[in-house]
Parts: C-alpha cells; structure tokens; sequence
C-alpha cells in the first residue's frame, strides 16, 4: 500500500506531500487541478518512462518518493527484493526516483541504487494504474 508521496519540482509541482490510509484513495477535482500530475509521478516513481521535460522550469532535478506498506513477507516484492539484496524485513519499500534537468534518471530502492527496468519490475508488484476510458479495451479486438 502507498502510504506516503513526496513530489519536489516536478511538471508544475514545486513541493507536494501526501500521505494515504488504507482502502480506496480517489483523486478528484476540476480540471487543471493537477490530478494527472500526480498520477504521472506514481508512473515514473515505478518506472515509467522519464524525460527532462518533467522537471519544473528552473529546478535542477524532479524528485519523486513513494513509502510503500507491505502488508506481509509473502508479498511479491519481498522476493523481488531480496533477489537484489534489498532488505524489506520491516516491511517497509521506498522508492525513490530523481530526474535530472539533463534527462538521466537515478533510482533507489530503500536507497540502493537499481536500473529503471529493476525499479520497474519490483514496482509493478506494488502499484497498478487504471486510467478514463480503459475499460473500452474490452471491446477492443486486438488487445
């Protein structure tokens, strides 16, 4: 479970912090609000695909950090972790990724420096984004 966001230069975002409780967390409010930044920090906090143009006019570097809640040692990351020799025995993950002005990207797993695919892979255990209108790759015949 995301517990915590920390968001420091990003797109329009000068400093942005938030802490979650468990259960359903909706982000709503007018347009321009915002709402799609913060849901493209929690994609390249994962792993998405980064470029310099999401660092905010003027700063140095984006910064994107994500406390992550493992609810038990069975959970997938913990294996994830552990093959890379990430200790996650308290049950606690922080992502980390900052994104410089150059467009290079450097990602931490409870510090320790990993690749993006690596910061992918054990992200996508932790996260999964749905986005307006998905659902209509349903009817879609080839996806």
């Amino acid at each position: 479970m995301l517990a915590e966001l920390s968001i420091k230069n990003f797109a329009i975002i000068e400093s942005l912090s938030l802490s979650f409780d468990k259960g359903l967390t909706v982000l709503t409010g007018e347009t321009g609000a915002g709402k799609s930044i913060i849901i493209d920090a929690i994609h390249l906090l994962i792993g998405g695909r980064g470029s310099s143009e999401f660092v905010r006019f003027g700063a140095e570097k984006a910064e994107i950090e994500g406390l992550f809640l493992l609810d038990d040692d069975r959970h997938p990351c913990c294996q994830k972790c552990a093959d890379i020799g990430v200790d996650v025995s308290d049950g606690m993950v922080v992502l980390r990724r900052d994104i410089l002005a150059s467009g290079k990207s450097i990602c931490r797993i409870n510090g320790k420096l990993v690749t993006t695919a690596v910061l992918r892979d054990i992200g996508s255990t932790l996260v999964d984004i749905h986005g307006q209108h998905e659902h209509q790759e349903l009817m879609d015949p080839l996806v």
